[in-house]
């Protein structure tokens, strides 16, 4: 998120820094959308490679990365041209020629970062999912301040170079995902000489059943963050009809909750790691095997609801003062007010649902998070924050108790699944002969 702060910054600084705004922005909206799908298609290495580390199998941790990288090679191509057509439709749309004109020249800049941003992604997910995440955590950190160097030269022309303006923030973020990725091959080649195991041209030969392993955990995941995004927008889209002032501070909680719910974000990474890990030393030690899924759980619950309560009740808690932070509009601050005090509440049901919902990626079941999310947010969540925001005088706060409630809901239905399951898991010790819960390596 600090990354996007910097861009902003830096970017809000340019001339006409109102077209260079909407262009960064509309960009980031189209290319954001369709990249994120490939990575969230890419979950699938997480679970293979966590369940194969808890069973110490370490050269099927490296043949699933290898094969994974199959799905880069055909996502690249599916981001590059989807994001050059969404672009060819914008003056279809009504978009401003200027507005169109400053968007390709960021997206022509941007679409460079996307091959060496999924190899990122990738190596992350292999690397957390063996317990290395040191070169991770640096990366993250670092890369803000390459973010703001590089913004600076590539930008407004320094260091010999010509001014690229808009363009220049995009070339900026080629260069930091590329450092990025620098620093997690390195991370990658250590763990491969800590392991003993090479990299061999024979592990990326397609194997089909891995690639149908991978495929099936993840086409739910990628298919959910459409419904995901889709159901943001047309929250935003609501708001829009309620007005400048409400869209404004709907806006503004909207950032301060995605800021607050990156830990439990955090903590879902590592639920999948170690649920996947215990699950993954099944075959070995059965029955402590479903003990330590039940504490891996049980303990990124306890992290996450622990820290979700203090961080609610100091969101709800004072409202106003974080509103100021991003407004001196005394009228936004006022119709953000109530916002954030649903907005409290429903970060419970958050955190419990994707948490459960990492835990359930841990034992490959990703098809339950993304049926029940969809569902209830969109059969429910939806229709109830309409009637409420247009047919009674809550207005915004009625979108936002709908939300609340498709939350709340949803974190609920996914604890009685994830018991649900874990019932399953006990049985299977006696019955290996399940499907549904056999290691996904050994189908």
């Amino acid at each position: 998120m600090s990354t996007y702060i910097v861009d902003a910054l830096m970017v809000g600084h340019l001339p006409h820094s109102a077209l260079a705004i909407s262009a960064s922005s509309l960009g980031n909206t189209i290319y954001y959308a369709l990249v994120f799908c490939v990575i969230r298609g890419l979950d699938g290495i997480m679970t293979l490679v966590a369940q194969a580390y808890g069973a110490s199998d370490l050269p099927d941790c490296l043949f699933t990365l290898a094969q994974s990288s199959l799905f880069i090679l055909l996502g690249t191509p599916l981001v590059v041209i989807t994001t050059l057509v969404s672009l060819a439709l914008l003056p279809h749309f009504g978009v401003p020629p200027d507005l169109v004109a400053e968007t390709a020249r960021y997206l022509h800049a941007l679409l460079w970062s996307t091959v060496p941003l999924l190899l990122y992604m990738a190596l992350r997910r292999y690397l957390q999912s063996i317990n290395r995440v040191t070169l991770i955590t640096l990366s993250l950190v670092s890369a803000n301040l390459v973010n703001l160097l590089f913004d600076w030269i590539f930008l407004y022309g320094h260091a010999g170079l010509r001014p690229m303006g808009i363009a220049g923030s995009g070339w900026a973020t080629c260069v930091v995902r590329l450092y990025m990725m620098a620093l997690l091959f390195g991370g990658f080649a250590f763990a491969l000489r800590d392991q003993r195991l090479r990299l061999s041209w024979s592990l990326f030969r397609p194997n089909l059943e891995r690639l149908r392993l991978l495929g099936r955990i993840g086409w739910p995941s990628a298919i959910e963050n459409l419904t995901d995004l889709g159901f943001s927008t047309w929250m935003s889209i609501v708001c829009a009809r309620l007005g400048t002032t409400l869209l404004a501070a709907h806006q503004v909680v909207l950032d301060l909750d995605a800021f607050v719910y990156m830990v439990p974000l955090g903590l879902s990474y590592v639920t999948v790691a170690r649920v996947g890990q215990s699950f993954g030393a099944r075959e070995t030690h059965p029955t402590a095997a479903v003990s330590a899924v039940r504490r891996s759980a049980n303990a990124s619950l306890v992290l996450g609801l622990g820290y979700i309560a203090v961080a609610s009740l100091l969101f709800s808690g004072f409202p106003r003062l974080w509103a100021g932070l991003y407004t001196n509009d005394p009228a936004v601050i006022t119709a953000a007010a109530p916002i954030c005090l649903i907005c409290g509440v429903l970060q419970l049901g958050d955190t419990a649902n994707v948490l459960f919902c990492s835990a359930l990626t841990g034992l490959g079941d990703t098809r339950t998070p993304f049926l029940a999310n969809t569902i209830i947010s969109w059969l429910i969540g939806a229709p109830l924050g309409w009637c409420l925001a247009f047919h009674s005088s809550l207005s915004l706060s009625g979108l936002w108790l709908g939300r609340a409630a498709a939350a709340i809901l949803t974190g609920a239905v996914m604890a009685v699944v994830w018991k649900l399951r874990l019932h399953a898991l006990k049985r299977a010790r006696s019955a290996p002969s399940l499907t549904l819960l056999r290691p996904l390596g050994s189908e």
